[in-house]
């Protein structure tokens, strides 16, 4: 997938790397060689590091593939940030075993090594040839039928996948059918009548977001109708808007982006962030 992207460049060029406290292993990187599922993997090319976790995908000897995310390791000045990688590792690993058979959720591994030592922040799954449906030109027909399949079959399961709004967590694969890669937001509430109101609001945000991409890429629906918006979501928006300007501000201002703040103008974007070549 590496060699079909390329940087996503604006006109205000790029920004500078960011410094270890943005983050999540600090001046580290993921490291070269890990031992997942008992094999030894190199690392091939850093998927993503922001603030939260370091995505890596890391080839066998036998040419075998696989990601593993790193949470965050990284202090914020004295006060120490290993507890929340191990949380954050201990939750996407509990997802993913939990859809564990479901087409569309990549295989989790047990294990996680380095050097020996067994990795509690980190998560490893299957490696997903494919490309972050940001960036995908041609979709089968029925794409987003398959997304709502899949949604489906995650709500039944009591777990809302919360994170669908942004495309990059969507991956297209080479069989054309959609994976879901990041359950690092995900929740699943208790079976309980209390919780049902809250369970609907949250569903029927997975279904909107799905419904919203389905007609970004030009593909609506059978019914020719999207869904409006739910009205707890244009809430949450006059928050999350607001905070999400600081936050591209902030990084403008200490040059990690450039612009309006795209995540496209940091020096290393994340690979959904990056597009292919104009060839």
């Amino acid at each position: 997938m590496s060699e079909m992207l390329a940087l996503e460049r604006s006109d205000d060029g790029v920004g500078c790397e960011r410094p270890g406290v943005l983050r999540a292993l600090g001046k580290s990187d993921p490291p070269l060689i890990v031992t997942v599922d008992g094999e030894r993997f190199l690392r091939e090319e850093i998927f993503k590091h922001d603030s939260w976790a370091a995505t890596a995908v890391y080839v066998g000897v036998r040419g075998r593939r696989v990601v593993c995310k790193f949470n965050r390791q990284s202090g914020i000045g004295p006060v120490p940030m290993r507890w929340l990688g191990r949380w954050l590792a201990r939750r996407e690993k509990y997802f993913l075993q939990s859809l564990s058979g479901l087409v569309g959720i990549p295989v989790v591994y047990p294990t996680v090594q380095v050097n020996g030592r067994q990795c509690p922040h980190a998560v490893a799954h299957e490696y997903v040839p494919g490309r972050p449906l940001s960036v995908a030109s041609h979709l089968r027909t029925d794409f987003f039928d398959h997304v709502e399949r899949l949604l489906a079959q995650l709500h039944a399961r009591n777990i809302i996948y919360v994170d669908l709004h942004k495309q990059e967590n969507v991956l297209v694969g080479e069989d054309g059918l959609p994976y879901l890669i990041d359950f690092q937001v995900s929740v699943k509430l208790p079976a309980w009548k209390i919780c049902r109101p809250l369970f609907r609001a949250l569903c029927d945000c997975d279904l909107y977001h799905a419904d919203k991409h389905r007609w970004i890429h030009r593909m609506p629906s059978a019914t020719g109708k999207s869904r409006s918006r739910p009205f707890w979501l244009e809430l949450h928006r006059k928050i999350g808007v607001p905070l999400r300007t600081f936050r591209r501000r902030l990084l403008v201002a200490i040059g990690v982006r450039r612009g309006q703040g795209s995540a496209a103008t940091e020096a290393a974007p994340e690979v959904g962030f990056r597009r292919a070549d104009a060839a």
